[in-house]
């Protein structure tokens, strides 16, 4: 289901008799000392970047189809979801979690009141993964 990740890889240009590649970026001739190769494409360094955040891409890259990512980008668009906002989650981010659910912390609130919710709090996690912290959930019970 994933993807290629890796590397970049830096080719001297050597002969002038080879070939003059062109740039999967920018589609100009490439007469750069060094050639980037992504996805067996050749590329300007200026014109590799990421397809999100248009970071330029200097060490490594991530793909999807014909797309490149920085490794932030590529996690919030392919990865672990939250459970609430149904945003990417970074693999760097901190998280929260609720049996199989994974939340931003501040995601990681009371449905009804907003408090954010920590470690050891409890709370009731409805069918649609939302989260109640146990106070409100019994106030509404009752009424």
């Amino acid at each position: 289901m994933f993807c290629f990740s890796g590397s970049l890889q830096w080719l001297a240009t050597t002969s002038l008799g080879a070939a003059i590649p062109k740039c999967a970026g920018c589609g100009e001739h490439i007469y750069d000392r060094f050639i980037l190769k992504v996805l067996d494409r050749a590329w300007h360094s200026k014109c590799l970047t990421c397809s999100d955040c248009m970071a330029p891409l200097t060490d490594k890259c991530f793909s999807k189809g014909d797309n490149v990512y920085c490794k932030d980008d590529f996690f919030k668009r392919f990865g672990t979801k939250c459970a609430s906002c149904d945003k990417g989650i970074p693999p760097t981010e901190v998280v929260r979690r609720a049996q199989e659910n994974v939340y931003h912390l501040d995601c990681f609130a009371c449905l009804m009141c907003a408090r954010q919710l920590n470690t050891g709090d409890e709370f009731y996690l409805m069918e649609d993964r939302k989260l109640v912290c146990k106070t409100d959930y019994e106030a509404a019970k009752a009424r």
